[in-house]
């Protein structure tokens, strides 16, 4: 069942959320929050009613929220109205900016491909080159180009927090949920990194 962001502006689509990420039983089925899906979903569309057409997939799995800059869709895993703000900044800066989507589509893409290859590229080098300075001289690159690489997403990710959290009538508490996701983020994004980093002094 294809939803857009207009299915949520309306109580159908936020008890169908409710239903699907857990029933009745669930944590996340809380009258407030559901209030504030609805809440997020709409004044979105009165402030741009292109945003409307927004895809929003919902994943019964996913313990958060994720923007997909590959296929312009909102993965929606919980009934959490901050999440929901977050993630329609992103659809709303990519939206307006093509050249930007393209260079956040790169970095993600990068960033993937260096978690998985960071650690056995420092086994690799370690192990076929014994020249000390040389291996550091290619870590320090490899760092240095992993960090650059994770640099707009964090920027994307540190201003879509800041606008979600100025836009929220509730700035305290969502700051206090929004605050660690950044800090996760800034993990996972400059993990590869770190890792190069690590590999130097090993």
């Amino acid at each position: 069942m294809g939803l857009t962001l207009k299915d949520f502006a309306e109580p159908q689509g936020v008890q169908h959320l409710i239903a699907v990420t857990g029933g009745p039983a669930s944590y996340y089925n809380r009258p407030d929050r559901a209030q504030g899906i609805l809440s997020v979903a709409q004044r979105a569309i009165k402030e741009n009613p292109n945003m409307a057409h927004t895809k929003v997939r919902i994943m019964p799995n996913l313990p958060n929220a994720f923007y997909n800059f590959d296929k312009g869709e909102i993965l929606l895993g919980q009934v959490e109205p901050i999440g929901l703000a977050h993630e329609l900044e992103h659809a709303d800066s990519v939206r307006q900016e093509g050249l930007y989507k393209k260079v956040l589509k790169a970095a993600q893409g990068i960033t993937r491909v260096n978690n998985v290859a960071a650690m056995p590229t420092v086994l690799a080098l370690r192990t076929f080159i014994k020249d000390e300075d040389r291996r550091n001289d290619i870590l320090k690159t490899l760092s240095a180009l992993s960090a650059a690489a994770a640099a707009p997403v964090l920027l994307e990710e540190a201003q879509a927090s800041l606008r979600a959290i100025q836009r929220s009538p509730h700035k305290a508490e969502a700051a206090k949920t929004l605050g660690p996701a950044f800090l996760a983020h800034v993990l996972s994004q400059m993990a590869p990194a770190l890792t190069y980093q690590a590999g130097r002094k090993l």
